[in-house]
């Protein structure tokens, strides 16, 4: 079976559902919603990944400052680095 004998019958079998489908023109948006919709998934996704992994330090920081390693002034400096270098 070559695309000579697939054409005809799959164009016809199209024409003949029309009405099932409705008598307009197929738009790109079918395609479109998809793949924005994935996109916006994808970088909230990333997005609240980074944002998830900046913390991390801040994290550290408290234990070491809870475990009596530094002091109140050191622990404020090294927060203040900690978010004046985040992406």
């Amino acid at each position: 079976m070559d695309i000579n004998e697939i054409a005809p019958t799959a164009t016809q079998f199209l024409a003949d559902q029309a009405d099932r489908w409705g008598d307009h023109p197929w738009h790109p948006w079918f395609l479109v919603f998809p793949i924005l919709f994935w996109t916006l998934v994808i970088v909230a996704i990333v997005s609240a990944r980074r944002r998830w992994a900046g913390r991390q330090g801040e994290g550290t920081l408290r234990d070491v400052y809870a475990r009596g390693e530094i002091t109140e002034a050191e622990y404020r400096d090294r927060l203040t680095v900690l978010r004046g270098t985040r992406r």
